[in-house]
């Protein structure tokens, strides 16, 4: 099959490999206009199914189009829900109307400079009204939907009749607005930098006045793919399906050269002209794994070799500790990155590579699809521009947990060397002295246990997907108790990596979610979790403890979990979503039991 610009005869995973990367109009309408023909390419290459309901006060008809191939792009099949522009308010206030039965996960809330009465003076009442207007409008959306917020920031206008440093400026005012909007979403909304996006657009090329004059459409038709990709890959982190691993080529990537023909003296990651643009790239990949983007090395080199260079090599930003695994031979880079998602216990789907040689980036995407392969420029000054703003590789809301992230890879290493070393299974688990912390869910932990539903497939007995919002709910419903783990080693503190929200239902106590971070499958502590249940359900006065669990693409591993801890099977499990081959367990509370790891000390008893 050959393939044209446009990309009308491309398969669509190349197709959706390029809109992840090329921004061109042509491209992206023409991918739109294919998608509407062939619907079922959504189920195909899709991982979740969002409805995205739009209120904007300007046009978002053309939007709205596009936005459907953005989110598949990153694996999710998105239904819009439009809406008439400038009526926000009626919207959100018509308990009757359509917007409420359409029952929309997200609401994209999408506004131009000229609400914000640009020319009145930037004065503090200005300024709060914006502001105020808005974050209501996320309360409006919370209380009367039960949806999630993606708002769109205001861009600087290009055109500001006054000096930027003027208080009185429209600049001002908008970058005023923008802060206000900054210091009161994370942890409530999901933003979208529309002014970052204008400035690397260009700020006049943006917005084009003839489409506003004509049918109130604030940017420019050729700009619209990056605003339709910025809003996908908000969807993306939310929905815990950006990658957690990074793994990059090392020569003409890492640093110039190349190791095996110019030695370790012959080639640099800085120091001149010719560095400059490597060290630029390495500082950036630092930026990336201290919000929590964990990195790896895949090189056809010799691994002696590798070792001494990241100590040598000149201009180095990164060491060896920086990445969680590092693997140099002459296999094809397809295998290294199979061994490195199997040492990281990671599927392919949460990996992301990036080569300089285009023949290794297609054998990785022919071989391994699920992996997103990034296209580096033909010009190293280009790398970091290749990465930004890619919707896979987009944060959520930072945590605690996503800082300590990369660290906690890094530390596998280090236990994997004791596993090999210890004479058995127990004496390994017994070696690791890990100390588990239970917990009750509190407010300030709804951003990490929301990613952990969404992002935790291999360890994760349901995959029922819970949002912020939900989650929200049931910590407060007297009828569910939920709780959260966080797990310590003598490498690393792994932070919280383990969730189980129990229903309380008479005289039994049903497991409706239970999961662990893959960092610590096979370390036994789904036991603490289970006895914790089993301790809330014997003091809420029930006899029966159940769990479910439900076959998915990934979990396997985790069948075996209620039968080898006592539980009967009682046969096939009633599900909201109708799961055909959910199975159900149970274990009586008169008896002792479930077992507890006695490989782990327990501190705290949420219960």
């Amino acid at each position: 099959m050959t393939d044209v610009p446009d990309g009308r005869l491309a398969p669509w995973p190349e197709l959706l490999r390029r809109l992840r990367e090329d921004t061109s109009s042509s491209l992206w309408r023409s991918a739109a206009r294919r998608l509407a023909l062939d619907p079922l390419a959504r189920a195909s290459h899709s991982r979740r199914r969002v409805r995205l309901a739009i209120l904007a006060t300007h046009t978002a008809d053309f939007l709205a189009e596009l936005l459907p191939v953005a989110a598949l792009s990153c694996g999710i099949d998105l239904e819009i829900i439009s809406t008439r522009y400038g009526s926000i308010e009626a919207e959100l206030l018509d308990t009757s109307g359509s917007l409420r039965a359409a029952r929309p996960d997200y609401v994209l809330l999408s506004g131009t400079a000229e609400d914000l009465q640009l020319g009145a003076g930037a004065s503090d009442d200005v300024v709060a009204a914006a502001v105020g207007r808005w974050t209501g409008l996320w309360a409006q959306v919370s209380d009367s939907l039960g949806a999630r917020v993606v708002q769109c920031t205001f861009p600087v206008p290009a055109d500001d009749p006054g000096p930027a440093w003027l208080p009185g400026s429209d600049t001002s005012v908008v970058t005023r607005v923008n802060a206000g909007l900054f210091r009161s979403g994370p942890g409530r909304v999901l933003l979208v930098d529309c002014d970052r996006l204008a400035a690397r657009y260009g700020r006049h090329a943006w917005r084009d006045e003839r489409y506003w004059d004509a049918i109130r459409q604030p940017v420019s038709p050729g700009a619209l793919p990056l605003l339709a990709r910025a809003i996908a890959g908000a969807l993306c982190a939310d929905q815990g399906l950006t990658r957690r691993c990074l793994v990059v080529d090392l020569d003409g990537t890492l640093w110039r050269g190349v190791l095996g023909e110019d030695g370790v003296d012959g080639v640099s990651a800085g120091g001149g002209p010719e560095g400059a643009a490597f060290e630029r790239f390495q500082r950036y990949l630092s930026g990336l794994r201290g919000r929590g983007l964990v990195l790896a090395v895949a090189s056809k080199n010799d691994a002696d070799l590798v070792s001494l260079a990241f100590g040598k090599v000149p201009g180095m930003v990164l060491r060896r500790e920086d990445f969680a695994v590092v693997i140099a031979d002459w296999r094809p880079k397809s295998e290294q990155l199979l061994d490195i998602a199997s040492e990281l216990n990671l599927g392919l789907d949460a990996i992301a590579f990036a080569d300089d040689n285009p023949a290794e980036r297609a054998q990785v995407a022919a071989q391994l699809p699920e992996v997103d392969v990034i296209t580096l420029p033909a010009e190293p000054a280009d790398y970091v521009r290749a990465l930004a703003g890619r919707p896979t590789l987009e944060p959520a809301h930072l945590t605690a947990d996503d800082r300590a992230r990369a660290s906690s890879y890094t530390a596998l290493r280090a236990a994997g060397d004791l596993r090999i070393a210890a004479s058995s299974m127990a004496d390994f688990l017994d070696s690791l002295r890990m100390r588990a912390t239970l917990r009750p869910l509190t407010a300030a932990d709804l951003d990490r246990a929301a990613q952990l539903a969404q992002k935790v497939n291999q360890f994760n007995l349901t995959t029922r997907r819970h949002s912020r919002e939900r989650l929200a709910q049931l910590m407060e419903d007297p009828g569910w108790r939920c709780f959260l783990l966080s797990l310590e080693d003598r490498f690393a503190d792994h932070g919280t990596v383990g969730m189980l929200l129990l229903r309380l239902a008479g005289s039994t106590a049903q497991i409706d979610t239970l999961l662990l971070s893959c960092r610590v499958i096979g370390r036994t502590a789904e036991r603490t979790l289970i006895a914790a249940a089993a301790a809330a359900a014997r003091k809420a006065g029930c006899a029966t403890l159940t769990g479910i669990y439900v076959p998915a693409e990934r979990n396997a591993l985790a069948a075996s979990v209620y039968a080898d801890l006592g539980f009967g099977v009682t046969g096939a499990a009633s599900t909201d979503s109708g799961d055909q081959d959910a199975r159900a367990f149970a274990f009586p509370l008169d008896a002792e039991g479930p077992a507890v790891s006695p490989h782990i000390e327990v501190l705290g008893h949420p219960a």
